[in-house]
């Protein structure tokens, strides 16, 4: 199993286009900006087959440290937010093998 990377991506973004490398690092720049700050603008994102981003508000809880000087003790962890994604269908059975 390889370790696909944002340069690699754009070299295969680039080869489907037909163009230098460097068409196709802009073309996936633009989309991962776009997608960024369609996030911290609060939107959630769906592309159709692929999946869907959104961001999403964890509460304030309680965990145990495991490691440091407090190792055992109940520590709090504050509320933020994290980004989500749920596959789509076709990303789904593709990962699965069934197409």
């Amino acid at each position: 199993m390889a370790t696909l990377r944002k340069g690699d991506l754009a070299a295969k973004v680039a080869a489907k286009l037909g163009g230098p490398r460097s068409q196709g690092d802009a073309a996936l720049n633009a989309v991962l900006d776009s997608v960024r700050e369609c996030l911290a603008a609060g939107d959630r994102v769906v592309l159709t087959g692929f999946g869907a981003f959104e961001s999403r508000q964890v509460k304030e809880r309680q965990v145990r440290a495991i490691r440091g000087r407090q190792a055992g003790q109940r520590v709090t962890v504050p509320a933020h937010k994290r980004v989500g994604f749920t596959p789509g269908s076709d990303l789904a059975s593709a990962v699965r093998g069934k197409r």
